[in-house]
């Protein structure tokens, strides 16, 4: 199969996902403690480039492509080093409570607008209205 950048027009840009770490801050002291060695261990280089290498996903850090095991998979497989590449033009993901919801609603404007179904200004308020009401209680 083959892989590439996604591509741009004014500029280059690739959301970037996943999931995140987080160690809350009403945990007890030792489920704190314990969070922040489970972080601290499979972020470690070597784990990093081989969950890389076992899911598909960007390392999670520049180390982890330095390792022998990781420069040795990109040279065997180089479609796997096209999403750290595209990286230095990445941009943040969308990010929200009920984020699911509201990109779905974000979506659903797009392909409204892309089918004719409603023009772009009415997708798009129609898409602000929904979500003013899903993250009202946020307010």
């Amino acid at each position: 199969f083959g892989v590439g950048q996604i591509a741009g027009n004014v500029r280059k840009g690739s959301p970037t996902g996943g999931g995140n770490f987080y160690i809350f801050k009403k945990s007890t002291p030792a489920q704190q403690q314990a969070a922040f060695e489970f972080i601290k261990w499979v972020t470690q280089p070597e784990r990093a480039a081989q969950w890389s290498m076992d899911t598909g996903y960007v390392a999670v850090s520049p180390a982890a492509y330095d390792t022998p095991v990781l420069k040795k998979y990109g040279q065997d497989f180089p479609q796997a080093l096209v999403a750290r590449d595209q990286l230095p033009v990445s941009v943040a993901e969308f990010s929200t409570h009920d984020n699911q919801r509201v990109t779905k609603l974000l979506n659903d404007a797009v392909q409204a607008a892309l089918n004719g179904s409603k023009t772009s200004a009415q997708a798009l308020k129609d898409a602000q209205r929904e979500a003013d009401r899903l993250l009202r209680s946020y307010q």
